[in-house]
């Protein structure tokens, strides 16, 4: 992979010397830019998500050092430790980002270096130039992988809490009877704890549906590129196919014309002379 390319990868596709080239020729050659356009945007999508998980894991850490209930309490490093596992899956996506915006680049750049070895007609299925739909594919099971994991983690800390919650009850309960007061029979919500554990979990979820959804998009576009030259394909069958009959009936109606001359009538001499007799 040259240095070139590889610098590409780390700045917006769009900018990117061989999409530009690449981008240009279909132009120029009259076909569709659309697809590949939005293939491109939907990787910037990625990024976008990718910045918004980021800015959510600083917001967290923000927010657990403001939280003196439990500075000196032993959830503070699990909520610590589940945030840099956070850290880590994002840096992994923004790892798989950049894997995916090179592949694109090599696929603009051999695309390219096609329609300068065998002319327009080798861009006619433009998509099997970029080798990422099964890559794309298995990105997409994993992140339904995590997602689940996520919803399983969420539902363990709210069941968790519900208990922490209904021991406490009923140990105040318990002084509130010895005192003579009423117990208190109210259910509590989720308090800071629960909430600070959960959030890890349900960011990531958050980033993941959206990053799945861009995903989605990129692959349906990968696919409608190669539906494209499986049209113009058909067309061009169906073309080539309708000549013979159409010469056919050129040639018929040719003939018609040619035995109408013959079955008309021929003027009389006298009258095409202009003579009476």
């Amino acid at each position: 992979m040259s240095e070139n390319t590889t610098t590409g990868a780390a700045v917006s596709l769009m900018e990117n010397e061989h999409v530009k080239e690449l981008l240009g020729i279909l132009k120029d050659n009259r076909r569709d830019t659309a697809g590949l356009t939005a293939l491109i945007n939907h990787v910037g999508e990625m990024e976008s998500f990718v910045k918004l998980a980021e800015n959510r894991i600083a917001d967290m850490k923000a927010q657990l050092d403001s939280m003196k209930e439990i500075q000196d309490h032993p959830l503070k490093n699990a909520l610590k430790n589940t945030i840099k596992a956070l850290e880590a899956k994002v840096a992994e996506i923004k790892v798989q980002i950049a894997e995916l915006k090179t592949n694109i680049i090599e696929g603009c750049k051999s695309a390219v270096q096609a329609f300068k070895d065998k002319g327009i007609a080798a861009l006619n299925n433009l998509a099997s130039f970029f080798k990422i739909k099964s890559g794309l594919e298995n990105w997409k099971k994993d992140i339904d992988s995590g997602i689940r994991a996520d919803d399983k983690a969420v539902a363990k800390i709210e069941a968790f809490s519900v208990q922490y919650h209904s021991a406490g009850r009923a140990v105040k309960n318990m002084a509130r009877v010895a005192i003579g007061k009423a117990p208190i029979d109210a259910k509590k919500e989720a308090g800071k704890l629960s909430k600070a554990l959960a959030a890890p979990y349900k960011s990531h979820k958050s980033i993941m549906v959206k990053l799945k959804g861009s995903i989605e998009k990129a692959i349906k576009k990968l696919e409608q590129l190669g539906d494209t030259a499986a049209e113009k394909k058909a067309e061009r069958e169906i073309v080539l196919a309708k000549k013979p009959s159409m010469l056919k009936k050129l040639a018929k109606n040719q003939e018609r014309v040619a035995e109408a001359k013959r079955e008309a009538p021929i003027p009389e001499r006298t009258k095409a002379q202009g003579l009476d007799v």
